[in-house]
């Protein structure tokens, strides 16, 4: 559904039940990097933990090139898979960026100006 962001238009991907369905595989990867030693073992071997979730190609190539947008087309739910971002030494504000197809300093522009607490 599109919707008026910065000005500009950009494409937004509902989270449905259905969607939850269909990521459940990329999810329950995401979900499992909370453990140390599972991040230990995804970054020691990508394809093999991607196989240990029955991950398909096509999901296993979205955690591969890091394809956040196409991870939440496939249901996986951006709460969950910024593990998968966080083990590889990325954060919330960089995948929002890549989502947006911007760069960090472009999307940060987009953003409101943090009022400093006293």
């Amino acid at each position: 559904m599109p919707d008026e962001l910065g000005g500009q238009m950009v494409q937004m991907t509902v989270f449905t039940g259905e969607r939850s369905m269909a990521g459940y595989r990329l999810n329950k990867l995401s979900a499992s990097l909370i453990d140390p030693a599972n991040r230990a073992n995804f970054l020691a071997d990508e394809p093999a933990y991607c196989r240990r979730f029955d991950l398909t190609d096509a999901e296993t190539k979205l955690v591969k090139n890091r394809d956040w947008t196409g991870m939440v087309e496939a249901g996986g739910n951006v709460y969950v898979f910024l593990k998968i971002a966080a083990t590889v030494g990325s954060n919330l504000l960089e995948v929002g960026a890549e989502m947006r197809g911007e760069t960090l300093t472009q999307f940060m522009a987009t953003r409101p100006p943090q009022k400093r607490s006293k």
